[in-house]
């Protein structure tokens, strides 16, 4: 009898032993990840761009870890939705855990100052939209959806003295040419092995690292900012062309560029017309290419667009030849 009643407790304490994992295992997978956002922030500001700064606080219920997987989000102020992205991140969540994980994206200071009609140093009332996607270990890739508003900063713009005159954010913003537009752009110049390009305002020194590649001849690239200069040269140096191409940091108006036979810009309008003096003096012949702006007065010897894709957007390349043909208007 004794020995039956100890049977009896032990299915007993077995079966109130799997009822409670079963439990705890619905417990567990009942829970699922939570977010929100703890503050947004500018750091890290360059001549052409500036860090923004999502930090945010992820609760992972999980006995694993919780891959951040991606996010995107918008920036409201007033009725002004000023900044929209996808960036990419990739980051985990420990498990069990709370943690403050910062999502930075690169954003175009000056675009951004232009879009909100705002000063450096001013500060500015916002609201964000904020999808974050996890990959939860039990259901696959979950939306969180976080919404937060507050007043945000907007820093000191940086600044650059280059040969005597100093340059602010506004002056030069960088946004790189995608790299299907830098082969057109190049191919329509039909580049030869003796040719000599200019790329004025070179950014990550894409195009002059192209033609040297891809043509074999030599390249100048000029920028203002140290900081694409730097890029420029390690991108030059990773693709093994420092004996074609030469990267400097240069003030491009000042420049006689009566040496080069192709010059590339990706510069504003009224850049491109401020340069028309010393595009004169180029060689009959060269050929001056522009991604996606026109030469007000000078009239384009072809046109043609080309969607990306880098970006799924359309580009148009300007093709001119030396001596320019004039007019009155465009």
């Amino acid at each position: 009898m004794t020995g039956m009643r100890r049977l009896f407790f032990s299915l007993a304490l077995a079966a109130f032993f799997l009822a409670s994992c079963q439990t705890n295992q619905q417990v567990l997978h009942s829970d699922k990840p939570t977010a929100r956002i703890v503050d947004i922030k500018f750091q890290d500001v360059q001549l052409d761009y500036a860090t923004l700064l999502f930090e945010i606080e992820v609760d992972n219920p999980y006995p694993a870890d919780l891959p951040l997987v991606s996010f995107n989000y918008s920036l409201t102020s007033g009725s002004n939705t000023f900044l929209t992205a996808a960036p990419a991140h990739a980051a985990a969540i420990a498990p069990n855990s709370k943690e403050l994980v910062s999502l930075p994206d690169e954003v175009i200071y000056a675009r951004l100052l232009k879009s909100l009609n705002a000063k450096p140093s001013s500060t500015i009332p916002y609201r964000t939209e904020l999808q974050l996607w996890v990959d939860a270990p039990d259901s696959g890739q979950i939306k969180l959806a976080l919404r937060h508003e507050g007043l945000l900063s907007l820093p000191e713009e940086a600044e650059v003295t280059v040969e005597g005159r100093t340059y602010h954010s506004l002056d030069v913003p960088f946004v790189s040419t995608p790299q299907d537009v830098v082969d057109k752009m190049l191919q329509l110049a039909k580049l030869e092995k003796d040719d000599l390009v200019y790329d004025l305002g070179c950014g990550d020194g894409r195009i002059p690292v192209t033609a040297a590649k891809m043509y074999g001849c030599k390249a100048v690239g000029y920028d203002l900012d140290p900081e694409r200069v730097k890029e420029s040269l390690e991108n030059v140096k990773k693709n093994d062309v420092e004996h074609l191409v030469t990267i400097e940091q240069k003030d491009i108006f000042t420049l006689d560029l009566s040496k080069a036979n192709v010059i590339t810009l990706y510069l504003l309008p009224a850049l491109n017309v401020k340069l028309i003096p010393q595009l004169e003096k180029l060689k009959p012949g060269s050929r001056i290419l522009s991604h996606n702006f026109n030469m007000k007065g000078v009239k384009p010897d072809k046109v043609i667009k080309l969607t990306s894709s880098f970006d799924n957007l359309e580009h148009k390349i300007y093709l001119w030849t030396t001596p320019l043909k004039k007019r009155d208007n465009q």
